[in-house]
């Protein structure tokens, strides 16, 4: 997750959903400029194409979303 704002986004949170995926990080504080790698686990319940959203929010400077297809092999 990048920050790419010109001051610190706190309280920031990642959640992630789809068809049989869901997930619910919390990420703290991200400075300005400053980029966080976060890890998930998901489990899905079958094999497939599985178009997933990532949804980033924080207390202090809105959120931003994103939808990826991912492949998951089993």
């Amino acid at each position: 997750i990048t920050n790419s704002g010109g001051s610190a986004a706190t309280g920031a949170k990642l959640k992630v959903s789809g068809k049989g995926v869901g997930s619910k990080s919390s990420v703290g504080t991200i400075a300005a400029g400053q980029t966080k790698t976060v890890k998930i686990k998901i489990k899905p319940k079958k094999s497939g194409r599985i178009k997933a959203a990532f949804k980033v929010t924080s207390s202090n400077a809105g959120g931003k979303s994103l939808k990826k297809t991912i492949t998951v092999r089993k």
